[in-house]
């Protein structure tokens, strides 16, 4: 059966536009990226001009930060593999590494539609990406909050002056604020909550069903946090690769608790506030006042700083590696097809959303 002349300059013109609306994103993904450096750099300058950097601890806080995102994106796959349509590990650590990139949007949204897009490029259903990647970072963040809750018990200083304006400054309890950021989390990537989350918000949407969700279960959960929590860990390790980067010495095992908190904690509160692209500001200022509890308060300014910049770098060393890898694979398949793919195509039932229809 031949399309005729009406069908194929739909199918054209649909193309175009979708080509049309990827390289529109690109560049607006592009521009924040650019955005977010200057500004990280013009505060650089504006707060030390003389602040003098070891490249190789700043090297490796790069590899640190890029090994705790992958284990991340572990994470991300393992929900996939718990979908109606799993993806390679190799695709799904591609589209989260890609897609960190899309924090930098404002509201956040660009991460979702990234992620989901390069996964469905390998196979996955669209709005099941979508549900693992809310899922996957609800759990993340979980498990943020919760381990900066232990690493502030066992801090020397585990409060903070805060002003709030009439009423005047508190003194806020970091551990008491990560525990309850984390229960939070937790109970809203619980078995039981997070499916009917996911069917409210899909409420609206045509063509998706149940089967969208990711099949979730309590030892999922504790999976997720578990991978997630590695992931804290090599997190908190980069700031300590940073500090060390900055000349800043005396800092050693007993303080690695107090560092991972302070990184996991400033990255929660980064999140939530939806509003600052990639938690600019808000993880600045969470980061630098609870790294104060260890050092001088601008040197933990200058350390903040430096971070952001460290992982602003790897995250487009990560897309740009990532990207250019995957499109080595496809160049390859393509000058050395299998003899499977020359043969004829095989006819395969399109998937649903709705796991009714079979």
């Amino acid at each position: 059966m031949s399309l005729g002349p009406s069908a194929a300059t739909t199918g054209s013109g649909r193309a175009v536009v979708v080509r049309v609306l990827k390289l529109v994103l690109g560049l607006l993904v592009i521009a924040a990226v650019a955005r977010h450096v200057t500004t990280t750099w013009l505060d650089l300058r504006t707060r030390g001009e003389s602040v003098e950097i070891n490249p190789g601890w700043l090297v490796l806080s790069i590899l640190l930060y890029l090994t705790g995102l992958t284990l991340d994106g572990v994470w991300f796959h393992r929900v996939m593999q718990a979908s109606f349509t799993p993806i390679p590990l190799l695709a799904s650590i591609r589209a989260y590494l890609v897609s960190h990139l899309g924090k930098y949007v404002p509201g956040k949204a660009m991460v979702v539609v990234m992620r989901a897009s390069i996964a469905s490029s390998a196979g996955a259903r669209p709005a099941s990406a979508v549900f693992a990647s809310m899922y996957e970072t609800l759990v993340m963040m979980a498990s943020g909050a919760l381990i900066a809750a232990m690493g502030y018990a066992l801090a020397p200083a585990r409060s903070v002056p805060l002003n709030l304006g009439p009423l005047g400054t508190q003194n806020i309890s970091l551990m008491a604020l990560g525990g309850t950021l984390g229960a939070a989390f937790l109970f809203l990537a619980s078995p039981p909550v997070f499916p009917r989350l996911a069917a409210f918000a899909s409420a609206s949407l045509r063509g998706v069903g149940a089967g969208a969700v990711p099949r979730l279960s309590a030892r999922l959960l504790v999976e997720g946090l578990a991978w997630s929590g590695l992931g804290w860990l090599f997190l908190g390790a980069s700031q300590y690769a940073v500090l060390r980067a900055l000349g800043i010495e005396g800092l050693g095992l007993a303080q690695m608790p107090v560092l991972v908190a302070s990184v996991a904690l400033a990255t929660v509160a980064g999140f939530v506030v939806a509003v600052a692209p990639g938690g600019l500001g808000v993880r600045e200022w969470v980061l630098w006042t609870s790294l104060g509890v260890l050092i001088d308060h601008d040197q933990a300014v200058i350390a903040a700083l430096v971070l952001r910049f460290a992982w602003v770098l790897g995250e487009v060393l990560a897309a740009v590696i990532s990207s250019l890898g995957s499109a080595l694979r496809r160049a390859s398949i393509t000058d050395h097809p299998s003899p499977a793919s020359t043969g004829p195509i095989p006819t395969t039932p399109q998937l649903s959303d709705d796991p009714a229809s079979g």
